[in-house]
């Protein structure tokens, strides 16, 4: 493999001193800002060390042999990325044997290198994010804030009308973040904890999926404290995500995990969004693509081997009414009902529950008036649920896999607006029978990770990296050892930052 690629490196240095009449890199300027700036995404995604180096090597060495290198290995990238699974794409799991280069992308980079019009080449390598140019925009201003110290602020928590050694250093950064504006400044104590402030910790909070009531505790100093750096990664590996398909189809559901949010699209607009509560970390929701083929209403519980054992069994010899309380049914291998002095005499004396437990649709079944059955070998399933108070919390990572619906009611409705109206679906929920509904037109659902996206403002939204899918990453460089000036961007671009930093 090691000589195979060594050879094709010489043919294509072959082939470009051949041409007499080959335009350098230099003399494409664009074309090489563009490329540089296309191998930084990648980079700072961390997916493949050999296109990191590549592109380290092009942006400090300025020869065409860097340039044609990186080129060549972004397009054998793109070309892997194409021949992912939606699931491999939301896990990032690119082979480390995957940069394959190929004769068809050498013999255009020499013909593109003859005639001067390299710039065509790298266009076609763009992604298709939805602001593609907003990203590299807000890239640019994560890496350009990467140049500066970033200590930690982590100290007691704070609340609004306090005062603290901290307070001028919170203010600098939301500046930094772009939070608080300078409008919001205002004189007088610079360690006051002022209501110009709260609204400035408020967008973060709100930003960054945190309780959204202005006191800087653990969780908001924690993202305080992430490194611009790290950020800018974090957002690049996201943002890849995105790249779910080349299309999508007509209507779909979308469940970002990390952001505890389900939004159902129709025509490329949102018609539904709702909070949802998934999977903890040691009883993960998967990654997965399926389709919603029936509503049940009503659902009874059939509760899993696996919950069974490690939540309720330990629980009944404490607590040998929750079965009955909690209108659960003891079944035997043939489903009939087995009496409670049957099962308990065989727990309690014997320790073995040969049984399977199904609960009773009612209002406290687990899995609420509505269950959403979509195909998969995980058995998981989106249903309601009675337990209304946890939508309330910032971290909803609660579940045993399956994703709970705030707005369960809301999408039933709209998956079966075409055979029941919503009177007559409200009869069916009220009888407290089980009804199976088939779906007139399967939806597709995506329950994707993106940690990280752009907001309508243009500024990054971020999440917990729950599922801990990020947290191994290798930085493409150290923090304030990047020159910016490949990028195109000038020392002054961020002069008025540079000059808060040194003020406060």
């Amino acid at each position: 493999m090691k000589r195979c690629r060594a050879a094709s490196w010489l043919w294509l240095l072959l082939c470009l001193s051949l041409g007499v009449s080959s335009e350098p890199w230099q003399n494409e300027p664009e074309a090489r800002l563009q490329l540089h700036r296309l191998g930084m995404e990648l980079a700072l995604a961390d997916v493949h060390p050999d296109l990191t180096l590549w592109w380290q090597q092009a942006v400090s060495a300025a020869s065409d042999e860097a340039d044609d290198r990186l080129l060549l290995g972004l397009n054998a990238f793109w070309r892997h990325w194409s021949t992912l699974s939606f699931v491999e794409r939301q896990h990032l799991r690119i082979r480390r044997d995957a940069l394959v280069i190929s004769e068809e992308d050498r013999r255009a980079l020499h013909q593109a290198a003859q005639n001067g019009s390299r710039l065509q080449l790298v266009q076609r390598l763009v992604p298709g994010y939805s602001d593609h140019d907003q990203l590299q925009r807000q890239l640019v201003r994560l890496l350009t804030l990467a140049e500066q110290p970033w200590p930690s602020l982590k100290t007691a928590t704070l609340r609004p009308g306090e005062s603290g050694a901290v307070v001028p250093r919170v203010r600098e950064r939301l500046q930094l973040l772009g939070d608080l504006s300078a409008a919001e400044v205002v004189g007088g104590d610079p360690a006051y904890y002022d209501p110009g402030l709260e609204q400035g910790v408020r967008r973060f909070q709100l930003r960054h999926g945190l309780q959204v009531d202005g006191v800087i505790g653990p969780h908001t100093y924690a993202w305080l404290d992430v490194p611009p750096l790290t950020r800018a990664q974090l957002l690049m590996r996201s943002m890849l995500r995105t790249l779910i398909g080349d299309t999508l189809p007509s209507a779909y559901l979308l469940v970002n995990i990390p952001e505890y949010r389900l939004r159902l699209y129709q025509d490329q607009a949102m018609v539904l969004e709702s909070d949802v509560i998934v999977g903890k970390g040691s009883r993960k929701t998967p990654i997965l693509a399926s389709e919603i083929t029936n509503v049940v209403v009503n659902p009874p519980w059939h509760v899993p081997r696996s919950i069974l054992a490690r939540d309720i069994l330990p629980r009944l010899s404490l607590d040998p009414g929750y079965i009955e309380r909690e209108g659960f049914e003891v079944l035997d291998a043939e489903g009939q009902i087995v009496p409670p002095e049957q099962w308990q005499a065989l727990l309690f004396e014997e320790g073995q529950f040969p049984y399977r437990l199904r609960q009773r649709p009612g209002s406290r079944n687990a899995l609420g008036a509505y269950k959403f059955h979509l195909p998969n070998s995980d058995a998981i399933y989106l249903h309601d649920t009675p337990s209304r108070g946890l939508f309330s919390r910032d971290s909803r990572a609660l579940s045993s896999g399956c994703v709970r619906v705030e707005e369960a009611e809301q999408l039933a409705i709209w998956l079966l607006s075409e055979q029941w109206n919503p009177s007559r679906l409200a009869e069916l929920r009220a009888n407290q029978h089980t009804r199976w509904l088939r779906v007139n037109k399967p939806l597709p659902v995506f329950m994707v990770y993106w940690p990280g996206w752009l907001g309508q403002d243009g500024l990054p939204r971020f999440r917990d990296d729950i599922y801990q899918f990020d947290d191994r990453l290798r930085a493409p460089f150290e923090a304030g050892q990047l020159d910016l000036g490949w990028l195109g961007v000038e020392r002054g671009a961020m002069s008025q930052i540079s000059r808060l930093t040194h003020t406060l």
